[in-house]
């Protein structure tokens, strides 16, 4: 890990490459309450996936993270592969049964209470829960060094990632990502 401040991501799909959704339509909310930061290794019961290989009559192309959800990323072996070591020390990959295909979904331990309000832009509920956040302002202090985290500010965070994650997935040539960096150091 670095002392060194790097700008933070968002991973999202790249337009053509497949999907990784549950079986029953209900373990959507089911990975929106599990994939949460809390480790679950212990007591974790595979989810039923499937792959989307095809839409609207169009092959998808083979990604090495189907997409579920920038809150939830699913891998395949060859992305565990690469970036194993990193997930493995700020997180758990945790297995889930599909079909002809050895797939992990991430689940980041690492929830990190670094989100500068005043920085971001951000939309509340009534209640002043946070809705959403169109602009992130991150405390540098608070995420120094981190490759991987999530915030406890929202009720379903996406998972954030470091430049060098980026840096890393891009070298190894994977597929099926983009990331879009959403803060940077001043």
């Amino acid at each position: 890990m670095s002392d060194r401040v790097m700008a933070v991501y968002t991973p999202s799909p790249l337009e053509g490459y497949e999907f990784c959704h549950p079986v029953k339509q209900e373990d959507f909310e089911n990975i929106h309450v599990q994939i949460n930061g809390v480790p679950r290794a212990g007591g974790w019961s595979p989810v039923v996936m499937r792959l989307i290989q095809e839409d609207e009559g169009r092959k998808l192309l083979e990604s090495d993270s189907p997409w579920l959800g920038s809150h939830a990323l699913i891998f395949r072996p060859r992305a565990v592969e690469v970036l194993g070591p990193m997930l493995r020390e700020y997180g758990e990959l945790l297995p889930v049964a599909c079909d002809g295909a050895e797939l992990r979904i991430f689940n980041p331990t690492r929830v990190v209470d670094a989100l500068d309000e005043a920085a971001s832009s951000v939309l509340r509920f009534s209640d002043g829960r946070i809705m959403r956040i169109s602009r992130y302002g991150f405390r540098a202090d608070a995420i120094r060094g981190l490759l991987f985290f999530k915030i406890p500010n929202l009720r379903v965070s996406p998972t954030f990632v470091s430049e060098r994650v980026v840096e890393l997935w891009r070298a190894a040539g994977m597929r099926g990502l983009e990331f879009k960096q959403v803060w940077a150091p001043k």
